[in-house]
């Protein structure tokens, strides 16, 4: 059993370098408890023995002036954090960790919000940045809803969601390079072979004005297109209907989603092929 020290009132580089250690370098932190100090310090004599953890049994983060703090007077003006440092430390215990881009991810917001690069963002007065996770803990302080321990917690559910948002997303990336490119009457399109529905998002987000998805587990299919007022799916729903008779479709009132393959409700999947539905799309 180990402790794990970082500084009261932890923000996303604390509560980051602490999470990256507990799940990342489980052999040693899996089970650690978390103890807070006054934002540069360590524990006292007394704190030490009142958790009852020796010296080599005591690690900080983002305090105290150690291996993972980067406050000191050699590393303060240098692109790092305490979230970076965890981070080469779990890359040397498990190299497989180096390849994780999610967790990459991580370590670079961590890093932007560490050393204030949001700055430099063309938006960086925008309040759609208060909804991300550095504004959301910022508000818990403020409106008092968490002590140190429950802010820990709260940004732990937070960094586990992000991370599987994170890894869902870099499927995405690789499932759009393998998708087939095409040009339809509403621009450019392409189709893909997955379930992964994040897939069709990005793909949107990337420039493509149509997105066809099969979900070669569930066998339905989704259609959608980009959220412009000029394109109209009207005519694609009215052929595909006439097509296919088996599958159950839904037509969206915005006119820009064709869904056969919905998570919220039983729908009878199309036995229409990726080819086939690219097929009439180009036809239309």
């Amino acid at each position: 059993m180990k402790l794990l020290v970082t500084h009261r009132a932890p923000d996303i580089d604390a509560i980051a370098s602490v999470w990256i250690l507990k799940r990342f370098d489980p052999e040693h932190y899996a089970d650690a408890k978390i103890a807070f100090v006054d934002a540069g310090g360590t524990l006292s004599q007394e704190e030490m023995a009142k958790h009852s953890f020796p010296p080599d049994e005591i690690t900080y983060t983002d305090t105290g002036f150690g291996q993972f703090d980067h406050h000191q007077p050699d590393k303060a003006l240098q692109r790092m954090s305490a979230a970076s440092l965890v981070f080469d430390h779990v890359c040397v215990v498990n190299p497989e960790n180096k390849k994780d881009w999610a967790l990459q991810q991580i370590v670079e917001y961590c890093l932007v919000d560490d050393h204030f690069e949001d700055y430099f963002f063309e938006d960086a007065d925008s309040v759609r940045h208060l909804f991300a996770l550095r504004g959301i803990l910022h508000g818990s302080e403020l409106a008092g809803l968490h002590d140190d321990d429950a802010q820990i917690v709260f940004g732990f559910r937070c960094l586990d969601a992000i991370y599987s948002s994170l890894k869902e997303r870099h499927k995405a990336m690789q499932e759009l390079k393998k998708g087939i490119e095409f040009e339809s009457r509403w621009g450019k399109s392409v189709g893909l072979e997955t379930s992964n529905q994040a897939a069709v998002r990005y793909g949107q987000l990337k420039g493509y004005m149509l997105v066809v998805q099969k979900d070669p587990r569930r066998g339905g299919v989704n259609i959608k297109a980009a959220p412009r007022k000029e394109l109209d799916l009207t005519p694609l729903y009215e052929k595909i209907v006439a097509r296919d008779k088996k599958g159950s479709w839904f037509f969206h009132n915005g006119r820009h989603m064709i869904i056969n393959n919905s998570s919220h409700a039983n729908q009878t999947p199309t036995p229409l092929s990726l080819q086939e539905v690219m097929e009439i799309v180009r036809a239309c």
